[in-house]
C-alpha cells in the first residue's frame, strides 16, 4: 500500500476489532432505537447546554467590543435554553432533531441533484442525481411518518451510520493487512 507506514499497516488488527465493534453497536441500535435515540437527544441537549454557558461566560471575560458581547450573549442564551429543553423535555426534543434530520436529507438530497445536474455528462453525474432524488423521495416518505417515526428514527440512522463506517474500517484493515489499497 504505497504512503502507509510500516506501524500503521501492521496494526491491521486494531482497524479490523475496531470494525467488528462498530458494527455490533450498530446492530444494537436496530434492536433499541428509542434508547439510542434519547442517549443521542441528551448528549446533544448537554452539547447545546455546555456551549451557551461557555458562551455566556466569554461575554463577561472576551476583550473584543461591544458587537461580540452582544453577539455571545445572544448566542449563550440560545444555546444554553435550547440545551435545557432537550434535556428537560426529552421526546419534544427527538421530534425536533428528528424534524431537522428529514429537512436536512431533502435540501442534500436537492443539492446532490443540482449537483449531478450541472456535471452533466460527466460519468457518474446520473448515480449523484439519482441518489439526490432517492434522498428528496426518503425525506418526503418520512415526512408522511412524522412524528411517529421521531421515537426511533435517530437510532436507525446511528445503527446505519456505525454498521457502514464499521465496514469501511473491516475493509481498511483488509487492505492493510494484504498490502492492497482499498476504497474505503
Amino acid at each position: 500500500m504505497v504512503g502507509v507506514n510500516g506501524d500503521v499497516q501492521n496494526r491491521w488488527g486494531w482497524f479490523l476489532g475496531v470494525g467488528i465493534l462498530m458494527i455490533i453497536g450498530g446492530l444494537g441500535a436496530f434492536i433499541a432505537p428509542f434508547m439510542v435515540s434519547l442517549v443521542v437527544e441528551v448528549i446533544v441537549g448537554a452539547f447545546f447546554a455546555i456551549g451557551g454557558v461557555v458562551m455566556l461566560i466569554q461575554v463577561f471575560t472576551t476583550n473584543d467590543g461591544w458587537n461580540a458581547r452582544v453577539t455571545y450573549l445572544i448566542l449563550g442564551l440560545f444555546n444554553t435554553v435550547a440545551g435545557v429543553m432537550l434535556l428537560f423535555r426529552p421526546l419534544e426534543g427527538l421530534m425536533a432533531l428528528t424534524l431537522v434530520m428529514i429537512v436536512a436529507v431533502f435540501v442534500s438530497g436537492l443539492i446532490r441533484i443540482a449537483v449531478g445536474v450541472m456535471a452533466r455528462p460527466e460519468p457518474g453525474s446520473g448515480w449523484v442525481i439519482f441518489g439526490g432524488g432517492l434522498s428528496v423521495l426518503v425525506s418526503l416518505y418520512l415526512m408522511t411518518l412524522y412524528p411517529e417515526v421521531s421515537v426511533v428514527l435517530v437510532g436507525v440512522m446511528v445503527g446505519v451510520s456505525l454498521i457502514g463506517e464499521g465496514a469501511g474500517y473491516i475493509r481498511l484493515a483488509y487492505g492493510l493487512k494484504n498490502n492492497v489499497s482499498v476504497a474505503i
